[in-house]
Parts: structure tokens; C-alpha cells; sequence
């Protein structure tokens, strides 16, 4: 399974119909380099841009419900100038891009797709 999914519904498209016609053999190292590469892409679509999948990921994260809704009401182009918002893009970009990737692919995925990628 890719972890984790391009933002883009094309390219997962694409991803998963490359996969289901690789041989077996070749399934594990390929699944894990997709998912190593769209890590890489969302680690620097962080730095670059700020989009509503960012501020869908900051509304998640947030545990009052009437604050959760008030921010919702809002709408993302309004939370942009939110202290709340600002700092969580914040801390998002202090995080290095092996860490990034490790979070997003989990650290098991990413040790075994190191040990693979040295094989390639």
C-alpha cells in the first residue's frame, strides 16, 4: 500500500496502476520508493505553500469543537492570518526532511526502503 498518497488523484491513479502491473518481485521496492517520493514532494509543498490540506490537517487537530467550528466558519483564507494556524505551519517546517519522511511513511516502511534502495 503507498504511504503516503500524492495530493493529486492523477498521480495516485497512475501510482497504483504502475504497481498492479509490476511482477511481484518488484512490487515491495517500487511501492516503497512511490511512497518515499510523494513523502519528498509533501515535504516540500510545506515549505512552499501553505494549501487547505494544511488547514483541514490543523482543523483535525484541534480538540474544542466550538473553537473547531469557529475556525471552520472562518474558512482557510481567514485562518491564514491566525496565530494558532501561523504556528502550526511553523513547527510543521522545523521538522528535517528525514524526519518528515519517516513520519509520513512510518519508520519500519523507511528502514526497509533504505535497505532496498541500496540493492537498486
Amino acid at each position: 500500500m503507498i504511504n503516503p498518497k500524492h495530493p493529486l488523484q492523477y498521480y495516485n491513479t497512475q501510482q497504483e496502476f504502475f504497481l498492479k502491473h509490476l511482477a511481484d518481485q518488484n512490487k515491495e521496492y517500487h511501492m516503497l520508493y512511490i511512497s518515499y517520493s510523494n513523502a519528498v514532494y509533501l515535504y516540500y509543498d510545506l515549505q512552499l505553500n501553505i494549501s487547505e490540506n494544511h488547514y483541514e490537517e490543523w482543523l483535525n487537530g484541534i480538540e474544542d469543537e466550538q473553537v473547531k467550528s469557529a475556525m471552520q466558519s472562518e474558512g482557510f483564507k481567514n485562518c491564514l492570518k491566525n496565530d494558532s494556524f501561523v504556528q502550526f505551519i511553523k513547527e510543521k517546517r522545523k521538522v528535517t526532511e528525514k524526519d518528515y519522511i519517516m513520519q509520513k511513511m512510518g519508520h519500519k516502511e523507511y528502514s526497509r526502503y533504505q535497505v532496498l534502495s541500496q540493492n537498486h
